[in-house]
């Protein structure tokens, strides 16, 4: 079995080869459980992602990366490739354009035989791919169909016609959405390797985040900016692991940016007695982590920080202390938002003649925290399979469409835990003036806080059988713990 230190290389050397045939074998097993009359011989075609130049460019490249199902079942790197799974014993085929000769004198470029041994795999000249397929004399022919429920965009479908004299096999081509569907559900549970790597990860953003606060509290009197801290980051997690690029947009947002949910220009200066809010993940073999801190510019929280600290950390933990198997993921932001609104009324920004049930009935947490409580995770920071046709969920009969998943939780699933308090004068305008919930507000109260940014506290975690675990834990989290942190210089 693998353990966490064992991925230290993984962005030079890439994952195994077993890593992604247990991933096809238990998709396999996931579709047969919900496609009892699976044709014998039959096979999923792939289409991977394109590279793209960089619009009328003839030269530079947009960065290039995989597309996740393609890389889920293939581990394949490389653009322009296409794919077919044999879905009774898992073996892959790839068929793989020839370079021109530009290509072969400009760029690296591995032969077959190479990519074979690489992939461990049959590999064909792409012009071959029709003849190939004919050959195996499949009964039936799957391709991916379908919309991520996460983005809302539609899954990358292989789009390749046969054609004559091979113009037949289109006809056994099956478009059915319900082979994403349970690709999607597979992708949810993860496996032993990908729960080591995910461990791995996450072990070094952890690291990278502590790299950041103390280096913030070392040069923040030197008129760093935003883009500085992102910089620490990037620049520990790139030595440790090698990377070349983030998993998303990095979030640094300081005293009023804090409260811009995706803020990312990262431009303004740091300011003595501000929060820093820094949502920052990592990237290796493919998997990425999604964490965030906020933590005071100057290492020492003032009492009103504190106080909306406290309150975000404390749904933070407790959703962690319920988050179990058989638990809807519903509950678990409903929880959050409870202890959010119970915390705001404590401190005098909710009127105390309401309780708490009421505001929740009617949405009043929406104006402090306008996202979801987190998503599912793995390959793609909001990870797919949120929600699909087979499985039990609830949230829209209770207004929640803001969630990414209302999913029941189940062992080895890995969430997004990131409950928070922003202060957003458009939007808490807009409560004001709804008659519907004007009446819960303390506006004069909740006006002091207008130039008070954010608190976001975002851990990733893994749900066991019987409970759940903190990857990122190690994390300085309690006030106490981030001010002795960022006074260790």
């Amino acid at each position: 079995m693998s353990t966490p230190n064992s991925y230290e290389r993984v962005e030079l050397e890439g994952l195994s080869t077993s890593f992604f045939l247990n991933n096809r074998q238990r998709f396999i097993k996931n579709l047969k459980e919900h496609i009892v009359s699976l044709p014998e011989n039959s096979y999923l075609f792939l289409m991977g992602g394109k590279d793209l130049y960089r619009y009328d460019n003839d030269d530079e490249l947009f960065y290039f990366i995989q597309e996740s199902n393609f890389y889920y079942l293939t581990g394949v790197l490389e653009a322009n490739y296409y794919a077919t799974i044999n879905l009774t014993d898992a073996s892959v085929s790839l068929y793989i354009p020839q370079p021109t000769e530009r290509e072969k004198i400009f760029l690296h470029w591995e032969t077959l035989e190479q990519i074979a041994e690489k992939y461990k795999c049959q590999t064909f000249d792409l012009v071959k791919l029709p003849q190939e397929i004919n050959r195996l004399n499949p009964k039936k022919i799957y391709v991916l169909n379908g919309t991520n429920s996460d983005s809302g965009n539609k899954v990358l479908t292989c789009d390749y016609v046969f054609p004559a004299p091979y113009d037949k096999l289109n006809d056994i081509v099956d478009h059915d959405e319900l082979i994403y569907e349970i690709l999607a559900d597979t992708r949810t549970r993860k496996s032993q390797e990908e729960i080591d790597l995910l461990k791995y990860i996450n072990q070094v953003t952890v690291e990278g985040h502590v790299e950041a606060m103390k280096k913030i509290a070392k040069n923040y009197k030197n008129k760093i900016i935003e883009r500085d801290v992102e910089n620490y980051f990037f620049g520990y997690t790139r030595r440790k692991l090698y990377s070349r690029n983030h998993p998303y947009e990095h979030i640094c947002g300081c005293g009023v940016d804090g409260a811009t949910l995706h803020y990312i220009n990262n431009d303004q200066e740091l300011k003595d007695g501000q929060l820093i809010l820094m949502d920052m993940g990592a990237l290796a073999g493919g998997y990425v982590s999604d964490v965030t801190s906020t933590v005071p510019v100057n290492g020492k929280f003032t009492e009103k920080q504190k106080q909306i600290y406290d309150i975000v950390l404390d749904a933070n933990k407790q959703v962690q202390n319920n988050a179990k198997p058989g638990v809807s993921w519903t509950e678990m932001h409903l929880l959050a938002e409870k202890v959010i609104l119970t915390g705001l009324q404590n401190l005098g920004l909710l009127q105390k003649d309401y309780s708490v049930d009421d505001m929740v009935k009617d949405r009043v947490a929406y104006y402090f925290m306008p996202h979801g409580l987190g998503h599912l995770m793995g390959i793609d920071v909001h990870d797919a399979g949120g929600y699909l046709s087979f499985t039990p969920e609830r949230n829209k009969e209770k207004g929640l469409d803001c969630l990414r998943t209302a999913r029941y939780l189940e062992p080895n699933m890995v969430l997004s835990d990131e409950p928070g308090i922003y202060f957003i004068p458009y939007l808490l305008e807009k409560g004001f003036n709804d008659e519907k919930v004007s009446k819960y507000f303390v506006q004069d109260k909740i006006k002091e806080y207008y130039d008070f940014g954010g608190v976001r506290i975002e851990d990733d975690i893994l749900i066991t059988d019987d409970g759940c675990v903190n990857l990122t834990e190690g994390l300085p989290r309690t006030t106490e713990e981030i001010e002795k942190t960022m006074s260790s210089n």
